[in-house]
């Protein structure tokens, strides 16, 4: 793997890595190009330019081997590693993101969840530690944990931010009406805008039908 690999790739690459998983699960073994492009709705071109970011991995007959493509993505982009992470706000959409499971792949673990609300803390029913907002830097740094979901009203974030990023975190999910960007390099953020997203879908098909 040789230069730097463009935020693009690495996102459809992460699409690719979560069907192949999700393939491998039903006992799939080989799938083509044609088939991931379709069924993450990117040209086939595209996805081999985007294996191929990754090295040689190899192809049988008309595909690749599923759990060896699957394998050698984990493996370059850090996929098949455990990492912790924690929940910042714990309203009705924080606390259901901490309890489900579900939610989550066997790499990726909530290990504390925080809030400002004392009240609020001690009496959530959980078996997953949770600790009031002014501790967050002092958990995050104790517990080595690398990323955060964010969840919090909008007129907070920024102070949450500060806390996540002071205590080491390296990639943040973000909830809150409130866009944010990270003024650290090595702290990635991601704004989820359901609305947004809402607003896109909604354009495509109104065009869809003129």
């Amino acid at each position: 793997m040789t230069g730097r690999i463009p935020k693009p790739t690495t996102a459809r690459l992460c699409k690719v890595y979560s069907l192949l998983d999700e393939l491998e699960k039903y006992g799939e073994r080989s799938i083509s190009s044609h088939e991931i492009g379709k069924r993450i709705g990117v040209r086939s071109h595209s996805i081999r330019k985007d294996i191929s970011y990754l090295g040689e991995v190899g192809i049988v007959g008309s595909g690749y081997a599923i759990e060896k493509l699957k394998a050698h993505i984990g493996s370059k982009l850090g996929l098949d590693l455990e990492r912790k992470a924690c929940v910042v706000g714990l309203g009705k959409l924080g606390n259901a993101i901490m309890q489900n499971e579900k939610l989550f792949s066997n790499n990726f673990k909530i290990v504390a969840g925080f809030d400002s609300n004392i009240n609020k803390i001690e009496t959530i029913v959980t078996d997953i530690p949770v600790y009031p907002a002014h501790e967050i830097t002092e958990i995050i740094r104790r517990d080595a944990i690398e990323l955060a979901v964010i969840t919090v009203p909008g007129h907070a974030v920024q102070e949450i931010v500060g806390r996540l990023i002071a205590g080491g975190i390296r990639g943040i999910v973000n909830f809150s009406p409130v866009s944010i960007s990270s003024s650290d390099d090595r702290v990635f953020v991601s704004n989820i805008d359901i609305a947004g997203e809402f607003r896109f879908l909604s354009a495509l098909f109104t065009l869809e039908q003129k």
